[in-house]
């Protein structure tokens, strides 16, 4: 496990250096990420290199034991090049150049870029690839921040046209693919499509809104543009290759930037890495670490992770965390397969945009608290580290995700209140709530069996093509279990909606079809309950799919209205598997009902947790290489918790266990402090951890 912090030695004097030096040397920290935003101090002028300032930093932290994560400076143009070649920078919906000056104004598709930073990352990796002291590559930083990756220059509108006359072969194909005869939209020749309006820029929604453009061609574009992006990446992983025998990767931003198809953008990258800035404050969502490990199926790195408080001077931006919160936050983490923690960043910006945003050690350098809580984490994860490397996160269930699906969503929302990613989210907090472990995979990439994932779950994959429904149906067959809600297998990927009954050609999987759709509004929803003995009363959300039932069983009906009695959640077996489809949003008692259900009989439920977990906490179970079972709890709330567990358990601290009966305040380094076990309860402070293994 490495952990580390960002640190920008170009900005320091010499006496600030050799400050920054002495502390990172102190801290406990193992990796330092560096250059990013650097180029000008690289590359003054084109073709003359400095590396000398770069040298000395990667030496003086190796002399103190840190290695080095160095990044090719790609997202912040030099002003040089941007003088000389001011085609290269980008261009909005409005033919309106982004000025220099700012992060990301430049076009990824632009040759002149393309062919200065496959230049600067050679030059780096000829330098530092087979450095001691250097551990990795990162390439540029957070692709398609800052409302990029959709430019309308003359260069992406051209590349755009040849993108689609590859994909097509003819204009005629193109227009019957994406039914261009609606609205009299046909095309005679290439030339004369033209790239979108994209969803990012200035006044896009009065342009959408105003112009009703073909969802087909958006979405081409939106594929178009996650592979310019990709590209661009690539240029860059080809150069460097030959010159370093480090791995390569970026910091890419999880789910919250959704330019680019992060599955096909991996493949080319040693492994995935992300950028996180959860609140301290509240409990941390778990969906970006399912995300991260669903990408390329390991561990993933945290390559910008918070530093104590917010991300900004503003408003809730300076809230402070509190004692403990910090380092439960990195244990959280790596617990979530997190094999490299970097916080961001080391201290603080006097200047610039991310000026007086926070970070380790303060703008004046005196270390103060999240220092010093950073420093007892580097040795609280020196003894967690045996039992993280000798253990596998438990990840029993696939939420299949992907962009198109997504894309198309936020292109014809079907409601104000539904977002596919908090939908995703929402499921992956119920899964959570019961200890159970997500990974969240591309949608096609279906599991052929149920030997590593005995639950697959589809949320809204409004998208799903011929072979994808192959898929699925041959993993349920296999004996597989599978849950599909609303608006699953609609349109293909042209986005173009299926002709047949819904969902299309996985009604034999389901045993139905859909009969009737509704979105639902506060004045139009439903009370919906179960079919069962004991019956379990919910409402309607977001949607409603009234469903026909050919062979499966209703499990949920509307309990009032003139839809009274109509199915709305069913189960079916299908070969060996079982399958189930939600044809409505559930919450609350209902969606904890359903998946009681779905994961007892997929056998997923953990025995280790005999109640549900208070509000706040969370479990995540690892099995240890010798098959015992390790539980880490988590408490993100302000109060005591305890949370109720089937067995007997010991507390591991490092490489020790220790008897069952502890103190309530165990020192500042053992793994847990202020926790005690009584029986089979485990007790935690306010933002307090565990980890347990069970005897």
């Amino acid at each position: 496990m490495e952990y580390g912090v960002s640190w920008y030695p170009e900005h320091k004097t010499a006496a600030d250096f050799q400050h920054d030096l002495d502390l990172l040397g102190a801290s406990g920290f193992t990796v330092v990420r560096m250059a990013e935003f650097a180029w000008t101090c690289l590359e003054p002028e084109e073709g003359r290199y400095t590396f000398d300032w770069l040298d000395q930093a990667i030496d003086a932290l190796g002399d103190r034991g840190i290695r080095s994560i160095l990044c090719t400076p790609t997202a912040c143009p030099p002003a040089w090049l941007s003088a000389e070649h001011p085609d290269i920078l980008y261009m909005d919906n409005r033919g309106v150049r982004r000025p220099h000056g700012g992060r990301r104004s430049y076009c990824y598709s632009h040759p002149v870029y393309r062919e200065h930073a496959a230049r600067i990352g050679a030059e780096m990796a000829r330098r530092y690839g087979r450095h001691p002291h250097v551990i990795g590559f990162q390439l540029d930083n957070e692709p398609a921040q800052e409302g990029t990756g959709r430019c309308h220059c003359p260069v992406c509108q051209d590349a755009f046209r040849i993108w689609l006359k590859r994909r097509f072969g003819s204009v005629e194909a193109l227009n019957q693919a994406g039914g261009m005869a609606f609205w009299n939209q046909t095309y005679t020749r290439f030339d004369q499509v033209a790239l979108p309006v994209n969803t990012i820029e200035v006044q896009t929604t009065d342009l959408i809104q105003a112009y009703f453009e073909n969802p087909s061609l958006r979405l081409w574009a939106e594929r178009f543009a996650s592979e310019q992006q990709i590209e661009f990446q690539n240029i860059q992983v080809r150069a460097m290759r030959p010159e370093t025998d480090k791995p390569i990767t970026t910091n890419a931003t999880g789910l919250a930037t959704n330019s680019i198809d992060a599955y096909a953008s991996c493949r080319t990258l040693d492994f995935y890495a992300f950028d996180y800035y959860p609140s301290l404050l509240d409990p941390i969502s778990v969906a970006p670490y399912a995300f991260a490990r669903g990408v390329k199926r390991q561990p993933f790195w945290l390559l910008e992770f918070v530093s104590g408080g917010g991300h900004r001077l503003s408003g809730s931006g300076r809230s402070q965390a509190w004692p403990g919160a910090l380092q439960q936050s990195v244990v959280h983490a790596a617990a979530n397969d997190a094999s490299l923690v970097a916080h961001f960043q080391f201290r603080t910006f006097p200047f610039g945009a991310e000026q007086l945003n926070y970070a380790i050690v303060d703008a004046d350098g005196v270390p103060r608290r999240r220092f010093r809580e950073c420093s007892d984490t580097a040795e609280v994860l020196r003894k967690l580290s045996p039992w993280l490397d000798n253990s596998a996160l438990d990840s029993r269930v696939a939420l299949l995700f992907d962009y198109d699906a997504l894309w198309a969503l936020h292109m014809k929302p079907v409601n104000p209140d539904f977002t596919p990613l908090g939908y995703l989210e929402q499921l992956v907090r119920e899964l959570a709530s019961f200890g159970v472990s997500a990974d969240i995979l591309d949608a096609r990439q279906i599991p052929e069996t149920p030997k590593q994932y005995r639950l697959v779950v589809l949320p809204a994959l409004i998208v799903f093509d011929r072979e994808s429904q192959a898929r699925l149906k041959a993993y349920a067959a296999s004996g597989g279990h599978v849950v599909a809600s609303f608006l699953t297998s609609v349109k293909n990927r042209d986005n173009v909606g299926y002709t047949e009954s819904l969902p299309s050609g996985l009604q034999d999987l389901f045993g139905l079809a859909v009969a009737e759709v509704d979105p639902v509004f506060p004045h139009t929803v439903s009370a919906v309950e179960t079919t069962g003995v004991t019956a379990t009363c919910g409402q309607t959300a977001s949607w409603l799919e009234c469903l026909e039932l050919d062979g499966a069983e209703a499990w949920a009906v509307v309990a009032e209205g003139f839809r009274r009695g109509a199915a709305v959640v069913a189960r079916n077996r299908f070969g060996a598997g079982q399958s189930w489809y939600c044809g409505t949003r559930l919450s609350g008692a209902m969606a904890r009902a359903f998946w009681q259900t779905v994961l007892a009989e997929a056998a997923l439920l953990v025995p280790e947790l005999t109640v549900p977990l208070p509000e706040g906490c969370q479990l995540l179970l690892r099995t240890h290489r010798d098959g015992t079972p390790l539980l880490f709890a988590f408490n993100f709330t302000r109060q005591d918790q305890s949370i109720a567990l089937n067995g007997s358990f010991t507390l591991a601290v490092g490489t020790q266990l220790e008897q069952t009966a502890l103190s309530p305040a165990l020192d500042a380094a053992s793994c847990a402090p202020a926790v005690s076990l009584d029986k089979a309860t485990l007790k935690l402070g306010p933002f307090r951890w565990a980890l347990l293994r069970s005897l």
